[in-house]
């Protein structure tokens, strides 16, 4: 138990301990109330079954017998005279007495499980919450190699569905099955105290019972990792078939998307089968060893209520009353078959969860290694010194031994067919990715030895994915720079030709955006992603195929706003437009992760035939 994955995950529990120790006593108060009910059951069978003789007397003999003598405080034997005194003579007014006592027993035991509901649900839910700002803390400060190895969709699913599971296996053991737990150790407890001897007979199964258990909590273990990793498959596949519903609808691609999630959704259903047979089995197996065990303490008692034992008959109502303490714990107890195969879920989403919290994390902020130099404000020359990085699934580097030099103020476009290296390459830079050999050095420094935050303060990245976040226009453009006044905003803004269309909405800077930006169009989108570039006022720009995806005239804005940026600033741009690419001062071509050439435009053409090629396909196609 120590080592299993749910157990360890359980620890973040012990925060709660005051919380969780006011449930305890509300759990207790409750069994205990349980437990005195069905003692008092004893005295019901007398009255019903024996020499009918009253409460006031059989509760007088309990009190000679056993609250009288040197070692009984006088004030406990008091306490038990002034009882008697009080009791009714009659036998049904007696009846109704321990009803009564019944029903007060009952009302305080159900507020003392309220109570422990109340908090366990509370606790639990709390617990989830804790786990999913871990979870999401450590992917937000993990590698970026790390993330994308795994995948966004399974990330999603670890932190909302397995968290879930986590969430009720918690409640599992802190809420309904604890109460019901500790209800069936009170009434175990007074069947042990009534007649020891039946007891221990009626629990000769539950070594099988554990044995049963563990070999079904075993394979539900197993089938709900698999189907955890479906689910994740699952929210892959929702978010590429809803993410891209235009281009599904304007490819007629419907019933294409619609069989590919029912090939997931079956697999998914396939796993979760799997545990059917274990989960559907467990119950009714233990139900029935349970039954065959009392059946047979109940067949020794009748042995001996019939006088066939030694010595004279015993009296039956204390066999009933055993017997049923008996079925009341077995009843109690029964909660341990389910709670078995919810742990054993939760055991398999906890073995998720640790994963992810045990990701390496970047060394940013309150996990920077302390005494890391900043890096000053660049101003000299970048070198990528023989770097090379290999993705963990591909079988070649995308980036194979590249060194190239920059001399600070100058624009270098990178160049090249798809899959050639330059993302992979420009990611180096800010360290989104940790080369596996080389280095990268800015200024003299080596990048991988400054303070992470110094070394991405003075970069920014524009994208072609033109990346917006729920909130207002204003607060897309200062993301990650919350207290910047609103003149600095829109003076980035202008900057890069986006005031005049932000000007012209009814909200303006304060205007909502809708996911990814809707209501704006790609050059609108882009030149948001470009005013966020210049509020950062960088020392470093990295444009990634920033307009590859715009009109005419939000390309000439665009490129009119990068040529005001250049001076002072050194400028790396992954271009798919000739525009683009003739201004820069050098240019580099790649192909399958090296540098083919490099050099100025003219001077690519009259030498590099891969150059020439990409100026007469891609180059010249897209500026059209």
């Amino acid at each position: 138990m120590k080592n299993d994955p749910f157990w360890q995950s359980a620890k973040v529990l012990l925060r709660y301990r005051a919380q969780l120790a006011v449930a305890g006593v509300g759990a207790l108060i409750s069994a205990g109330c349980f437990g005195a009910g069905l003692g008092m059951l004893i005295y019901v069978f007398k009255l019903l079954l024996a020499d009918r003789k009253s409460l006031h007397d059989m509760v007088a003999d309990l009190v000679d017998k056993h609250l009288t003598g040197p070692r009984v405080p006088a004030l406990v034997h008091d306490a038990g005279l002034w009882v008697v005194a009080h009791l009714p003579e009659d036998p049904f007014r007696g009846f109704v007495t321990i009803m009564a006592v019944i029903a007060a027993l009952t009302i305080v035991g159900s507020v003392g499980r309220y109570i422990h509901e109340f908090i366990t649900l509370t606790v639990s839910q709390r617990a989830a919450l804790v786990w999913r700002g871990r979870m999401f803390r450590r992917l937000i400060h993990a590698p970026m190699g790390q993330v994308l190895e795994r995948g966004n969709a399974d990330h999603i699913s670890r932190i909302v569905n397995d968290t879930g599971l986590l969430e009720v296996g918690y409640r599992s053991i802190l809420g309904k099955t604890t109460a019901e737990l500790t209800k069936g150790a009170a009434a175990l407890g007074a069947a042990i105290w009534l007649d020891w001897k039946l007891t221990m007979l009626a629990l000769v199964a539950a070594p099988l019972i554990a044995t049963v258990l563990r070999k079904f909590g075993k394979r539900i273990r197993r089938a709900a990792k698999k189907a955890m990793q479906q689910r994740g498959r699952i929210v892959g596949a929702l978010n590429e078939a809803l993410g891209g519903l235009s281009v599904v609808k304007v490819h007629n691609a419907e019933g294409y998307e619609r069989r590919r999630f029912g090939r997931v959704n079956r697999d998914l259903f396939a796993q979760e089968m799997r545990m059917r047979q274990a989960r559907a089995l467990s119950s009714p197996v233990i139900d029935t060893v349970a039954l065959l065990a009392v059946m047979g303490a109940a067949s020794i008692a009748a042995w001996f209520i019939f006088g066939h034992g030694e010595g004279k008959a015993v009296e039956p109502e204390k066999y009933f009353t055993v017997l049923v303490m008996l079925g009341a714990a077995g009843n109690s107890l029964k909660p341990l078959t389910a709670l078995h195969n919810q742990l054993s879920e939760a055991s398999a989403a906890a073995t998720r969860v640790l994963e992810t919290v045990a990701l390496p994390v970047e060394p940013v902020g309150v996990d920077a290694p302390r005494g890391a130099p900043k890096l000053p404000r660049h101003h000299q020359s970048i070198l990528f010194d023989d770097v090379t990085y290999r993705y963990p699934s591909a079988a070649r580097p995308a980036v194979a031994g590249v060194t190239l030099s920059v001399t600070h103020g100058q624009t270098v476009a990178i160049v090249g067919s798809n899959g050639s290296g330059k993302t992979t390459l420009l990611s180096m830079l800010p360290r989104l990715l940790l080369p596996e050999s080389g280095k990268v050095v800015i200024d003299g420094v080596d990048a991988a030895s400054v303070s992470l935050r110094s070394l991405r303060g003075q970069m920014a990245v524009v994208t072609q994915q033109n990346v917006l976040f729920e909130g207002t226009i204003a607060q897309n453009i200062a993301y990650g720079r919350r207290h910047e006044p609103m003149e600095r905003i829109v003076s980035a803004a202008k900057a890069a030709f986006a005031d005049e269309f932000i000007a012209s909405l009814p909200l303006g800077y304060n205007a909502p955006l809708g996911e990814g930006g809707a209501g704006l169009s790609g050059g609108q989108r882009q030149r948001i992603c470009i005013a966020r570039a210049v509020l950062r006022d960088p020392a470093i720009l990295i444009l990634d195929e920033a307009t590859s995806q715009i009109d005419a005239d939000s390309e000439a804005k665009i490129n009119m706003a990068i040529r005001a940026l250049r001076k002072g600033r050194t400028i790396f741009v992954i271009a798919h437009r000739l525009s683009t690419v003739v201004d820069a001062d050098l240019i580099v071509v790649m192909a399958d992760g090296q540098i083919v050439d490099r050099g100025t435009h003219a001077e690519l053409l009259t030498r590099c035939a891969m150059y020439q090629t990409l100026t007469q396909t891609q180059l010249v196609q897209t500026r059209a």
